[in-house]
């Protein structure tokens, strides 16, 4: 069993977890209303089983796979309300990424703060969802409303993540190799031999400790924890504008960055990264209404008088933050635009 912290914030990455193990007992805490997925709920149930057996009162509730947003977290308050949560008590997200965000906002604000734990159910989440205490809900645009709150933990069942089906584990492939480009060349190296066929171990474990690092030195993305968005950017209009899972529009958004890359910082791994992602199994371009995304970018919150910040590389594991004007983001979308 692996042990990371942030701050005083443990990530444990193991196979077998017992929940029970892992949360200390507070003689003051009484219940645990556990939220979930449909995909993600046999999971929630032997949590939720779990943590009944450390001798608290656990409710279960399972929203929709797409409800990321404030009527969703309107409903969970409610529900919270009716349960009598307290301060003391325990919100637990079982699920993706997507479950993670919305129960951390909600836990982070409900009662200006409930303790949280997070249980990812998919690679996506195990690796960059659940990580570093960003939570938020979609209002209009991506991720537009949200918090910084570390979870009290995050358990990542290595069985668990090995069951995700093939299309979700690729989803998470892209989050896995943004990291990769950022923050670890060895990693991208393992990924271009092994392919999606990497041990899930290896992936889960070298992303954690290379996202913990950068979190850990700059929290509240004051200045270089901005470089996780490398191609969310775009990727976060792209899948907005299309529907497109967030992987895979991820994916398109890394290389629009590189293109940009190439264009502005010298970049000459471009190709590289493009049977990088192709060999995982990603896409390097979509169909998609430019002028839509272009709106979409237009409301980012990574958006600032000085134009629209991009994360950009000079090469592999060197990321740089810039502020890039709209002429370059428009001719990022256009090497990634497929004709509709």
């Amino acid at each position: 069993m692996e042990r990371i912290l942030i701050g005083d914030s443990p990530i444990v990455i193991g196979r077998g977890l017992a929940l029970s193990d892992l949360v200390a007992p507070r003689p003051e805490r009484a219940v645990a209303a556990v939220v979930t997925q449909p995909g993600a709920k046999h999971v929630a149930e032997a949590v939720t089983a779990e943590l009944k057996r450390g001798g608290l009162e656990c409710h279960l509730m399972v929203l929709p796979d797409t409800s990321k947003d404030l009527p969703t977290v309107e409903r969970v308050y409610e529900w919270l309300r009716q349960l009598r949560i307290t301060r003391h008590d325990l919100v637990v997200a079982v699920g993706g990424g997507a479950v993670t965000d919305l129960a951390g906002f909600v836990a982070s604000t409900y009662l200006r703060g409930v303790d949280v734990i997070y249980v990812p159910t998919t690679l996506l989440a195990a690796v960059d969802a659940a990580i570093g205490g960003k939570t938020a809900v979609d209002f209009g645009a991506k991720n537009l409303i949200g918090t910084f709150r570390l979870p009290t933990l995050v358990a990542i069942d290595l069985d668990t993540i090995d069951a995700v089906p093939a299309a979700l584990a690729t989803d998470g492939l892209a989050e896995v190799a943004k990291t990769a480009l950022i923050a670890d060349e060895s990693l991208v190296e393992a990924l271009e031999s092994h392919g999606p066929g990497l041990d899930v171990q290896t992936m889960v474990s070298r992303c954690v400790a290379a996202k913990s690092a950068i979190v850990i030195a700059d929290f509240q993305e004051k200045g270089g924890r901005a470089v996780l968005n490398y191609g969310h950017t775009i990727g976060h209009a792209v899948e907005t504008a299309t529907g497109i899972a967030h992987g895979k529009a991820v994916s398109v958004g890394m290389e629009a960055a590189a293109a940009a890359s190439a264009a502005l910082s010298g970049f000459q791994d471009r190709q590289r990264q493009t049977d990088l992602l192709a060999g995982l199994g990603l896409p390097v371009s979509a169909p998609f209404d430019t002028r839509e995304v272009l709106r979409l970018i237009d409301l980012d919150k990574k958006r600032t008088t000085a134009g629209t910040t991009m994360v950009l590389l000079s090469s592999i594991a060197n990321p740089q933050i810039v502020a890039v004007d709209d002429a370059t983001v428009s001719a990022a979308l256009d090497a990634v635009t497929e004709m509709k």
